[in-house]
């Protein structure tokens, strides 16, 4: 085959290789794209229609490709819960403005713990919670995943508010803030008032206010 040659003052023609990526890389990458998967068909189709088929189908990648990560539905749910949660803080985290001693930081949190809750992917979560009560495998699995996520949140919440290290009234109030939230988000489609939740955020801020205070 004749050499083709190349125009004088031409730039010579470089092909940059890509790296291999490595076993483990790779399955790392099967197992994102699983989990966020999940997510998506939980939130589109709901927690009967999220078969392993549907999941692979979304994902792009075969049944014995999901089975050497998760070995049962129930696995890969419970795996993908905790995904979920762990990226939402990341989100919670990201939107945080700079905070300072001038800063309203019961107003700021409230505000961007309810930005959170309406999240598309927390929709997810809510579908895992309905079908728990009626799948005993599901349940024993999510509670630990659960109380995971209820330690990290708490852990952030001081934080953001070391004052209040020593006041057990403010972990009952992470606690009753979380489940306004989360059951104001789960009843958010049915109300017809966008701005209905303000007086309960205003509530929750007051009261975050007066603890913090009190440390």
């Amino acid at each position: 085959m004749p050499k083709v040659a190349r125009r004088r003052g031409a730039p010579a023609i470089r092909t940059v290789l890509q790296p291999r990526r490595s076993q483990g890389e790779r399955r790392a990458t099967t197992r994102q794209c699983l989990l966020d998967a999940t997510i998506e068909s939980l939130v589109e189709v709901g927690y009967s229609g999220t078969t392993t088929t549907e999941v692979c189908g979304r994902a792009g990648v075969s049944q014995g490709a999901l089975f050497k990560h998760f070995a049962t539905k129930a696995e890969l749910v419970a795996a993908t819960a905790e995904h979920l949660f762990a990226n939402l803080i990341d989100t919670f985290r990201a939107g945080l403005p700079l905070l300072d001693a001038n800063t309203d930081r019961a107003a700021v949190v409230v505000q961007q713990l309810w930005m959170v809750f309406q999240q598309p992917r927390l929709e997810a979560a809510f579908e895992l919670y309905v079908a728990a009560r009626t799948d005993a495998e599901l349940a024993r699995r999510l509670a630990s995943v659960s109380e995971h996520h209820s330690e990290n949140m708490q852990r952030l919440a001081h934080e953001l508010f070391p004052e209040t290290a020593h006041d057990a009234r403010f972990d009952a109030f992470v606690d009753l803030g979380i489940s306004a939230l989360q059951g104001a988000a789960i009843s958010r489609p049915l109300r017809s008032d966008e701005a209905s939740h303000e007086p309960m955020l205003a509530v929750l801020t007051t009261f975050l206010r007066q603890i913090v205070a009190a440390n």
